[in-house]
């Protein structure tokens, strides 16, 4: 069964769509098959970084189906697909739908989407879903407002990512989202701290939360020029894969893989 994986920011802005995007590309040059969750409804922020046209006319029955081009390696292939149909035959790719927009709808979406998919029993839709797209990994967008229906993906995921900044709120906002994660009894969990100014030791950081929180550092995201100046038009693994923060994101899609294989 497909590894459900929920990254959870503690505010908007810090880098959460950024993160999930790059795992799910480096999870399929790994040869995985993933599933991309974005919970962002109004935005949809998940397919701009992809660069995906949005048809609203057709978001209830097909999705989007991504692999690499060789020709344009700053680039992936995308191709339109029908929920129900024949799943895609490559190797490795990425499914993104706005499946998560009518999940958080429930009932009300139902005629929407096709008769065999029952949007009430989310964890046995988003398993038959892997199962017929023989997906290895679900990453979940989660939101940070902390309402019933973003803490969905929290409550249906394997692991956890806990995306923060290194501030007061961010540190207060963590201790919140652990306890919500012990009592779901998440398997996983890990801390990610993210726009971290280049002036701060590796070893400082990881050193302060571990004590802090009594869970582990998969990476730590330092703020960088490329990182701004690429904003929301592309893929920053795609485009910088020797940049230290490429590895560093190579580094917590290994945890990932790792985890998901013991």
């Amino acid at each position: 069964m497909a590894r459900l994986i929920a990254l959870q920011a503690c505010r908007h802005g810090i880098g959460c769509s950024h993160l999930v995007a790059n795992l799910a590309v480096i999870l399929m040059h790994c040869g995985y098959r993933v599933g991309l969750l974005d919970t962002d409804l109004q935005v949809g922020g998940m397919r701009s970084l992809f660069g995906l046209e949005t048809d609203t006319s057709t978001d209830a029955v097909a999705y989007w189906w991504l692999q690499s081009d060789e020709r344009s390696p700053e680039r992936l292939k995308a191709e339109r697909y029908l929920h129900g149909d024949a799943p895609p035959d490559t190797t490795a790719g990425i499914y993104i739908s706005s499946l998560a927009r009518y999940l958080a709808q429930g009932h009300t979406a139902q005629r929407a989407m096709p008769q065999q998919y029952d949007l009430e029993k989310p964890y046995e839709l988003l398993q038959q879903l892997g199962e017929e797209l023989a997906l290895d990994f679900w990453l979940v967008d989660n939101q940070p407002e902390l309402s019933d229906k973003n803490l969905m993906g929290l409550s249906l995921a394997d692991s956890a990512l806990i995306l923060m900044q290194l501030d007061p709120y961010d540190l207060q906002r963590t201790a919140v989202l652990i306890e919500i994660i012990e009592q779901l009894e998440i398997s996983k969990t890990w801390l990610v701290p993210s726009l971290v100014l280049p002036t701060i030791e590796t070893k400082v950081v990881k050193q302060m939360l571990e004590n802090t929180y009594d869970y582990p550092v998969a990476g730590i995201l330092y703020l960088t020029e490329e990182l701004a100046g690429l904003a929301s038009r592309g893929i920053f693994c795609l485009h910088h894969p020797k940049h230290p923060l490429t590895q560093t994101m190579i580094a917590i899609a290994r945890q990932l893989e790792q985890d998901a294989l013991t």
